[in-house]
């Protein structure tokens, strides 16, 4: 009986995520607005007209996002949200840090406000954000300094011995800035895969 009412409750939270995404892909489509929140009745009935195509949608983007929670067991932190989402700086984000100092944990939240919350609280890591809008997704990879950037490569890249490199910008915020190459080459490390862990190399970055 315990066992059924816990699964009862999982499928719940599932139906009430997606009805959520469902809705708030719709928003985003048609770009809407509404002077008062809508009930739940409310939207239901508004995605009901539209038959299973928004609930399919967003069944699909709910199951990528827990495969890509279930594949790495870290810590959750939610950031709270602020203001509209929109795919620049309001996109739904799963941020997997690598730190120093507080080892690899996820940030749930949208994008502007995990940037923030990172930059604010955190020295020494490095990330992927996840980005989920309407239904696509892309990844963004980045390091703490702002002068620092991780150029990854795709698998076709990495099939051809292109590896992904950690270095900094050739110059950074004006050509003032431009380093010597040899800087350059002392300060690149290449991987055939990032590590999932901050490494001792990053410190001197």
């Amino acid at each position: 009986m315990e066992k059924e009412r816990g699964i009862t409750i999982v499928n719940v939270e599932r139906e009430e995520a997606i009805e959520k995404i469902a809705w708030q892909v719709f928003v985003n489509n048609f770009g809407f607005g509404f002077k008062r929140e809508l009930t739940p009745e409310e939207k239901k009935k508004i995605l009901d007209a539209d038959g299973s195509y928004y609930r399919d949608l967003a069944t699909k983007i709910w199951e990528k996002k827990q495969r890509a929670l279930s594949n790495k067991k870290y810590p959750v932190i939610e950031v709270k949200a602020e203001g509209k989402t929109c795919w620049g700086d309001g996109a739904y984000c799963l941020c997997f840090v690598y730190s120093k100092y507080n080892g690899n944990f996820v940030l749930k939240g949208y994008y502007r406000e995990v940037k923030e919350y990172l930059k604010k609280n955190y020295t020494h890591y490095f990330y992927n954000m996840s980005l989920w809008h309407k239904g696509f997704n892309r990844d963004i990879w980045g390091f703490w300094k702002k002068d620092i950037g991780i150029f990854n490569v795709s698998l076709r890249e990495r099939k051809k011995g292109k590896k992904t490199q950690v270095r900094p910008y050739s110059y950074y915020g004006g050509e003032e800035n431009r380093i010597s190459k040899e800087e350059l080459q002392a300060k690149t490390f290449e991987f055939r895969r990032l590590p999932k862990r901050w490494i001792p190399e990053f410190d001197k970055l």
